[in-house]
């Protein structure tokens, strides 16, 4: 995880990427980025939930948004 990460209310595990939800709906990810699955859009707030896929990151947002990023070689 990267050094100093406070405030985690929860965590995800990819393919081998990993990603952390703060407590205050932000996200942070990091490990294996090949397909961008580490790289979390610029401005993502006020997310309530997250998962990780093999090569892809998923979020739920608290508007009941869900958004996706990383491969999408099968709908991702």
């Amino acid at each position: 995880a990267p050094v100093g990460l406070t405030n985690v209310v929860a965590i995800a595990g990819g393919g081998s990427h990993s990603l952390a939800l703060r407590s205050n709906g932000t996200v942070v990810a990091w490990g294996y980025n090949f397909y961008r699955q580490a790289t979390v859009p610029a401005g993502l707030t006020n997310v309530v939930a997250i998962e990780g896929g093999w090569a892809h990151s998923l979020v739920l947002k608290s508007d009941g948004t869900l958004l996706a990023w990383g491969r999408n070689e099968s709908g991702e």
